[in-house]
């Protein structure tokens, strides 16, 4: 008789745990069977609790042609699963489904318009893949993509891939990064942009040339900042074909685990 588990999931080990904060950390897992994925996908991660499977989807961060998959994950306050997330580190393993789920970015990214993807701390996740594959694909000086990445956090610790995005810049021509920071008060050293993700998305939408037929927004965090980024976008005129989304919770349900 077939193990149920081993029916629907792998063993990863985790070879790598980064810790940016108490409630805010990176791990890297290496799956017992080949795992394909597209930018943009996410995979369900869980603990086995006595024979009862905890999990949850979390986007990834890896890009497909990375022999270890990466993740950003969250401390969510009362959370079902991210508690027991949070006791591992190097070595210890957890469960994953076997096949990927997700079609935030299945459409591919069409070099004839502008692209804005918006993101608020762990929604960077899928971006970072697509981006993490452009620049495989096409080497220094980059492709024929134009991206803006704005990335909103309450404080900068929580710019996880912050240098990554950074370096980026300096190897795809048509990328920029623009990480802003809601609580500049508590951060006096920070010299960046300021406001959440969503306020500033008119200034750098305008600045970058997004309108409709001319760009594609791309939002994945938050629901709150989602709903008012899709609503300042609709004002500005793009349809709904022109405004994709990813939310991690259904806006207006507290999480209790979910990435």
């Amino acid at each position: 008789m077939s193990n149920p588990l081993s029916d629907k999931y792998d063993s990863c080990l985790i070879t790598e745990r980064r810790d940016l904060a108490s409630e805010l950390w990176t791990i890297r897992v290496r799956p017992e069977a080949p795992f394909a994925f597209r930018p943009g996908q996410y995979a369900t991660l869980g603990v086995d609790l006595d024979g009862r499977v905890l999990e949850r989807p979390y986007s990834i961060v890896s890009a497909p042609e990375e022999a270890e998959l990466e993740f950003f994950i969250e401390m969510i306050p009362g959370g079902a699963l991210t508690p027991h997330l949070h006791r591992l580190g190097a070595g210890d393993h957890l469960l994953m489904r076997k096949r990927p789920k997700g079609i935030f970015l299945r459409q591919g990214l069409d070099p004839d318009r502008a692209h804005l993807f918006l993101a608020t701390v762990t929604g960077i996740a899928p971006f970072a893949s697509i981006l993490r594959q452009l620049s495989r694909s096409f080497g220094q000086g980059g492709g024929p993509h134009r991206i803006m990445l704005v990335q909103g956090a309450s404080y900068p610790h929580e710019f996880g891939y912050q240098q990554e995005m950074i370096d980026l810049e300096t190897r795809l021509s048509g990328f920029r990064y623009v990480p802003t920071v809601s609580r500049p008060w508590d951060e006096p050293s920070w010299q960046g942009e300021t406001g959440r993700a969503e306020d500033v998305l008119r200034k750098y939408s305008d600045e970058f040339g997004i309108g409709p037929r001319t760009g594609v927004v791309y939002l994945c965090g938050h629901p709150g900042m989602i709903a008012t980024a899709r609503a300042v976008m609709r004002r500005r005129g793009l349809d709904d074909s022109e405004i994709l989304e990813e939310q991690y919770w259904p806006e207006g349900k507290a999480p209790t685990g979910a990435a």
